[in-house]
């Protein structure tokens, strides 16, 4: 049985000394970071397309010269290959989209931005088959707030935005695969249900993120279990609470939580794989995963991490000493 491949999720590495989430600049601090990830054992990277030293085709011309002489200084630094890109969606469009390429306003939801949304996956497609990465990872619907209210209608117009982008990566060798976050207008088994259903099978698949999933209050387990034909692709990361009240729906849900502001006040939602406390049972999952035969990406995750490296080790070991004996 093939096993599977792990790789690291780039969107947590930051400017050193930075209190916030803003992306690496200087080519130092980007060879510091991959080469953080190659001694913990990831070879493979998930770039996210609001990097902008990484995330777009445009910047890594402008910065290496070619994608080429770009995956040179990657493997420099002792990591073998991009394995994804992650596109989130703000207003609509990808975020690290640039003007002249991104949907702008508007949603997947919204026929009139279908045209947009597919010219600018179209590119992030196209950087993933020249570096030879595997899969481009979107986000369905926007966050649940924008979207409110959400209707089956508003689902199968996504569902028909995201069949497009599927031939298209498909005719690329890239696989689309739908990212369900826990502040999404995708939220629960119901809307997933549903969207999968309005999807091609053969186009389209399923991104399971762990920690997302369950403070939406979806078990990733039992979601693997039951659709594990549709998932392509994986983020692994731990989750210590979920969101009882429902805060996802209430206006600018994005900030408020993120950022500690919400209810109860969380600074933190997403955690180290091996946290005391943690909802997600790993060992369950690898067993399942194991079983049903994936071969695809693990790409593990530090979510707004305080410290990165540390994350990133800490990860590293439980993948190795807890996983690994699975």
């Amino acid at each position: 049985m093939p096993d599977v491949k792990w790789g690291y999720g780039y969107n947590h590495f930051r400017v050193p000394g930075m209190s916030g989430t803003g992306p690496l600049l200087r080519k130092e601090n980007h060879e510091r970071a991959l080469k953080v990830l190659s001694i913990c054992r990831f070879k493979g990277v998930e770039l996210t397309a609001r990097n902008s030293t990484f995330g777009t085709p445009e910047a890594i011309e402008l910065r290496f010269g070619s994608t080429a002489k770009f995956m040179d200084f990657v493997r420099s630094c002792g990591v073998d290959q991009i394995s994804s890109i992650f596109l989130g969606l703000g207003g609509g469009a990808p975020r690290g989209s640039s003007p002249d390429t991104g949907p702008g306003s508007g949603s997947p939801s919204d026929p009139k931005s279908h045209a947009a949304v597919l010219a600018s996956a179209r590119t992030f497609a196209q950087l993933m088959h020249d570096v030879n990465g595997s899969c481009l990872v979107v986000q369905p619907m926007q966050s649940y707030w924008r979207e409110a209210p959400v209707t089956e209608e508003k689902i199968k117009n996504a569902a028909a935005c995201w069949n497009a982008v599927g031939k298209m990566t498909k005719e690329l060798n890239v696989q689309t695969a739908l990212h369900i976050d826990f502040l999404s207008a995708i939220h629960g088994m119901a809307d997933i249900e549903t969207l999968l259903r309005f999807t091609d099978p053969e186009l389209v698949g399923l991104a399971v993120d762990t920690a997302e999933l369950t403070i939406a209050g979806v078990d990733p387990v039992a979601l693997y279990d039951k659709h594990y034909a549709r998932v392509k692709h994986f983020h692994f990361k731990q989750a210590c609470s979920v969101d009882a009240a429902s805060e996802y729906k209430e206006t600018n849900a994005d900030n408020r939580m993120l950022n500690g502001w919400g209810k109860k006040e969380i600074e933190r939602w997403f955690w180290e794989l091996g946290t005391a406390g943690g909802l997600v049972d790993f060992p369950a999952l690898m067993k399942s995963i194991k079983q049903h035969g994936y071969s695809g990406w693990i790409i593990v995750e530090s979510d707004r991490s305080p410290h990165p490296a540390e994350s990133t080790m800490m990860n590293s070991w439980y993948v190795q000493h807890v996983l690994a004996n699975v």
